[in-house]
């Protein structure tokens, strides 16, 4: 009943917004032109003022013949202001009736003269959404968030824009690998820390950007990399002064948070210092705030950091940053999986795991930007990581054949400690010639990784055919050392050869040299000392790979279009030594891949975008090493030194669309792989349920994924949203059992809905509903096909009472249906608090919160892979109630803003 109300909820949703897009409105139209010589002024910033309070109704640009036009404005009467750079405002009373169609106001002729800024302040009603060349840009103070909130509460309003309980963020469909903060990386490229720590009332801007490599930013030519980020731009009254908060909270059950953020900005200068402590699952520095819970298991976590970004001296821009956590966590899962072989025949394994661990990670990043000359430019970004600790773990698990009857059961214990330092670098030359578009850019890239692991594991199976029984036990000791060193060289010279076309000529050269050097030993039978060597399961093991890459690009610009199109030939050597056995494997391939990349503007807030790029990846050391892995005796893991690299055909095609008028805005984009020689799963079942993994390489991989995002502003003055989103994703995937192929398809359909209310300063309120369907299909077992759904219904609100008081929550409804018994399960999660600010500037707040009120908190979880399905439940934080305490510190300079003669602020653009 309640998945059908869900999907009766989302269609009344739909329907109503197709309705309300089909009204017939009023229009008033207009242009805009230099009043001296009548000349059109293109893209002039226009705005609705309603009389009563000056506030903005709505906005929108004209086009490049300045003609301009507002469609269903609600009766009243309002100001009607234009601004453009250079000339001074001009405002017009307009008055719509309920009679009123269409209202012509002709030319409206603007006069060259310059605003005094000692006399007006300057207010920006920026449009909610701006849509230019490969950004999509969110206008802050359009999506309204409670006080004290953090970036991660305001991405959380944005059409288009998901973030996970764990701080994922997605916009379309796609993952944000980088937030920047004024274009400059803040505590690296970590992007949880920006949006988990910064104030969401210091953000004028969010920007998503489809972010060229640095190389392909200078030269002007896409090379087909590209990374989704976030920038986020600080309010210019803020850029001088500082911010911060410190927070303390305990509960029940020793639930405890506490921790300290400080950030000083001074024009060109950054610094933030941070650090935090808790036991209830909180990885981010939004202490006070109701976030505990995330993920799966119990973790205690302690970090800091610092970061630093500052212009030591002309030209010369260095950001800097250190970070460093320790985390110690405890889980529990229960799985069971259904492991597809034959059309007949199946497996069937239930485990249950038990697992401590300890990390200490310690993470260091340095970007320095050098402009020597106007000419000449230098970049150079070092990263240093180590990570340290142990882990240890106990499982039973029980495997049973096609006909439920036990095969083997057993029990599993494993000790393991390691430390993995990891180093990398790349400096990036640029040079620009006299002649405008040719430069020449190297690009230099250093990287050193290693490993240190020892392990002990300790194995008791009992194996059962029919009537015989025997018992097998494995006790031992596994130390490997494996070490990676990476270099490479990328060439770019470009030269204008028409009068919009340059060329790009490239070269590029990457060596990597991986060593994995892993001895196993026995008990000696004197004593409890390993020190028998295993030789079939100890190996010495080098791989050396290299590859030569060649391209030529032709980039053409247009006023409304470009288009880069390129070729590019690869050369890729493979060369594997077992050492210990003497076998040496080489291997020589090639590689043609095209490159296309097209940009068509429509106009200035609709955009189309193709890509297509070729792109080589290399197997990994431990998917070539040809010695077992049995630290799990049941599930045994086999490197191929025969494996070849496997290559990528990638392909995205993404359309963008803002209109001001109705403040509708439109993302959808279609995305693809298709993979030559994908390295896969071979699997050998023994009649005693033992599991043999060995990677090899086939094709006929690849996945399509749709995404489809509607905005629309339910009332004009900005204060209502509406958002549908649509996923479709196909993955067909391709495995081996016992030597037979088999084709895993796997097609997931999701709807989502949700609409963000603001109820002047009273209250905001978040609700939406979300349907996921999966079909998976199996071509060698087709009895096991399998059909399922994910429902959700999310409701986030806050309520603005008397006396600095304000009552808020969060609710979530989690449905799945179609998994295995034991995991179809329904349950509600419901977060609230009550807070109240305290002193006389409101810099202190009082909370009491709760996590999990109807102590329902549970983790379910379904795998589908190319050979089997597993549903997992996971330990979860539970019930637990706090009380806390926050001091805000918010001092910035700068004078205040002056008045105009009525008292009121001017709006400008």
């Amino acid at each position: 009943m309640k998945q059908r109300l869900l999907l009766t909820l989302v269609a009344l949703i739909a329907i109503g917004t197709i309705a309300k897009a089909q009204q017939k409105e009023n229009k008033i139209t207009g242009k805009i032109a230099d009043q001296s010589n009548k000349e059109a002024l293109p893209n002039a910033a226009v705005a609705l003022l309603e009389r009563k309070d000056s506030s903005v109704y709505t906005t929108v640009v004209a086009d490049a013949k300045g003609a301009f036009a507002f469609t269903g404005s609600k009766p009243g009467e309002y100001f009607l202001v234009v601004s453009y750079m250079g000339f001074k405002q001009l405002s017009r009373r307009i008055d719509v009736k309920d009679t009123t169609a269409l209202i012509e106001l002709g030319t409206l002729g603007m006069v060259r003269t310059g605003l005094n800024l000692n006399e007006v302040e300057i207010v920006d009603v920026a449009p909610p959404i701006r849509i230019k060349e490969d950004t999509i840009e969110f206008n802050a103070g359009s999506f309204k968030t409670r006080e004290n909130a953090v970036v991660e509460d305001l991405l959380k309003k944005l059409p288009g824009v998901q973030v996970d309980k764990d701080g994922t963020i997605k916009a379309n469909g796609e993952t944000i690998k980088k937030v920047l903060v004024d274009g400059k990386p803040f505590f690296g490229n970590d992007p949880k820390m920006a949006t988990r720590n910064l104030p969401a009332d210091i953000i004028d801007k969010i920007q998503v950007i489809n972010q060229k490599s640095e190389q392909s930013q200078f030269t002007g030519i896409a090379d087909g990399e590209i990374e989704k980020t976030l920038n986020l731009t600080v309010k210019q009254e803020k850029k001088k002064g500082f911010f911060g908060r410190g927070s303390v909270g305990y509960g029940t059950n020793d639930r405890y948070q506490a921790g300290l953020t400080f950030n000083r900005f001074r024009e060109t200068q950054q610094l933030s210092v941070l650090g935090s402590t808790n036991n209830v699952n909180a990885p981010g520095f939004a202490v006070g705030e109701v976030r505990g819970g995330q993920g799966t298991g119990l973790t205690k976590s302690w970090n800091g950091g610092l970061n630093y970004s500052d212009e030591l001296f002309k030209g010369m821009r260095l950001n800097a940053s250190y970070f460093a956590d320790k985390k110690d966590s405890e889980n529990e899962t229960v799985s069971e999986r259904q492991n597809i072989f034959r059309p007949d025949s199946s497996s069937y394994v239930n485990n249950f795991n038990n697992s401590l661990s300890d990390m200490v990670n310690h993470r260091v990043f340095m970007r320095m930007d050098y402009q020597i000359d106007s000419s000449h430019s230098l970049l150079v970004t070092p990263m240093f990581a180590y990570s340290t600790g142990g882990d240890a773990s106990e499982s039973r698990s029980t495997t049973m054949n096609n006909a439920k009857d036990t095969v083997n059961s057993s029990r599993n214990r494993s000790l393991t400690t390691s430390n993995t330092p990891n180093f990398s670098t790349q400096a990036l030359f640029r040079k620009k010639f006299d002649k405008k578009g040719r430069t020449l850019s190297a690009n230099l890239t250093y990287g050193f990784n290693s490993s240190e692991r020892e392990s002990i594991n300790q194995s008791f199976i009992d194996f059962r055919d029919g009537t015989n029984q025997r018992l097998d036990t494995v006790d031992q000791k596994v130390v490997q050392e494996s070490s990676s060193r990476k270099a490479g060289v990328r060439v770019s010279y470009t030269e204008p050869v028409f009068r919009d076309r340059f060329l790009e000529i490239n070269y590029g050269y990457n060596y990597t040299f991986n060593s994995n050097d892993r001895h196993t030993y026995d008990k000696s039978k004197t004593g409890d000392i390993y020190d028998v060597t295993v030789d079939s399961l100890t190996n010495l093991f080098e791989n050396v790979s290299s590859n030569h890459q060649a391209g030529i690009s032709l980039m053409t610009q247009k006023l409304r279009y470009n288009y880069t199109i390129g070729l590019n030939v690869q050369q890729n050597s493979l060369n594997s030594d077992n050492l210990t056995k003497g076998d040496n494997i080489h291997q020589e391939t090639w590689n043609v891949s095209p490159l296309a990349v097209l940009n068509y503007n429509f106009s200035a807030s609709k955009r189309l975008t193709f890509n297509y790029r070729g792109q080589t990846q290399q197997p990994s050391l431990e998917q070539l090493q040809p010695v077992p892995d049995i630290s799990n005796p049941l599930l045994v893991r086999e490197g191929n030194p025969d494996l070849k690299p496997s290559f990528n055909n990638n392909f995205s095609l993404s359309f963008n669309d803002y209109v001001h008028e109705t403040m509708r805005s439109l993302f959808a984009s279609v995305n693809g792989t298709f993979t030559l020689n994908r390295i896969v799963n071979a699997n050998t079942i023994t009649k005693e349920g033992i599991q043999i993994i060995k990677p090899i390489n086939v094709n006929g991989s690849y996945n399509l994924s749709g995404y489809l995002v509607n905005g629309l502003a339910l009332n004009r003055k900005q204060k209502s949203y509406l958002n549908t989103n649509t996923v479709i994703t196909y993955n067909r995937d391709i495995s081996f059992v016992n030597g037979r192929e088999n084709i895993t398809s796997n097609l997931n359909l999701g709807q989502g809905v949700n609409v963000n209310w603001i109820y002047k300063e009273l209250f905001d309120v978040v609700a939406g509903g979300n349907v996921n369907y999966n079909s998976v299909r199996f071509s060698e077992n087709k009895t096991n096909n399998t059909n399922y759904f994910n429902y959700t219904l999310t409701l986030d609100f806050n309520v603005n009472l008397p006396l600095g008081f304000i009552v808020g929550g969060d609710l979530d409804y989690i449905a799945n249906t179609g998994r295995g018994e034991g995991f179809n399960n329904q349950f509600t999660m419901v977060n609230g608090f009550v807070s109240k600010t305290v002193f006389s500037k409101k810099q202190g707040l009082l909370k009491f919160q709760v996590f999990d009120l109807l102590n329902q908190n549970v983790s379910v979880n379904r795998t589908v892979m190319d050979n089997y399905i597993e549903d997992t439940r996971s330990m979860v934080l539970n019930r637990y109630f706090m009380l806390s305490f926050s001091y805000f510190l918010n001092r910035f300079g700068g004078k205040s803003a002056a008045m105009g003669r009525a008292g009121k602020a001017v709006p400008a653009f």
